[in-house]
């Protein structure tokens, strides 16, 4: 039995955020955002119609750890499936810790055609389980810094009203 799917159904309807881009890596040009679906529109306030020419550091500012920017290429280049989380920001400038995975498409070719990132908001479930540690040790850094960050948000816009 042979089955036909429409592709481009199946990766609307995905609940997690994918996004596709060319595989061109090097600043400044890459790599290029190719096709989002409406979970990574809807997780992020982007358009379609704005994505054109923009790469995935769209997504990035002041808490994005470098390190795991910095990862993701050298996984890439080496043919490897990333794995990461950090900081990214919605079109509106909200914080929202992202946790993706990221890994190449490949054709009859033995090189890339596309990289495929698969993305997800983890920003309340990770404040969940901040908040329980937060019980048992007041002063952990890494829950106090999660939280300082989300603040930082909520202050910032307080400031612009």
């Amino acid at each position: 039995m042979q089955l036909k799917f429409d592709w481009l159904i199946v990766l609307e309807n995905l609940r997690r955020g994918i996004m596709v881009t060319d595989v061109t890596l090097q600043r400044p040009d890459g790599p290029r955002i190719l096709y989002v679906n409406r979970a990574w529109i809807k997780m992020t306030g982007y358009g379609r119609e704005e994505l054109s020419n923009k790469t995935p550091r769209i997504l990035q500012g002041k808490h994005t750890d470098r390190d795991v920017v910095g990862s993701l290429k050298t996984k890439l280049l080496n043919r490897e499936v990333f794995h990461g989380q950090t900081w990214n920001y919605r079109k509106s400038g909200q914080p929202f810790l992202m946790n993706w995975y990221c890994y190449a498409i490949y054709g009859e070719r033995p090189t890339p055609m596309y990289y495929v990132a698969e993305q997800e908001d983890v920003t309340e479930l990770e404040g969940l389980r901040l908040k329980q540690r937060l019980l048992v040790n007041p002063n952990d850094a890494e829950a106090l810094r999660f939280f300082s960050i989300l603040e930082e948000w909520k202050v910032s816009r307080k400031r612009a009203r």
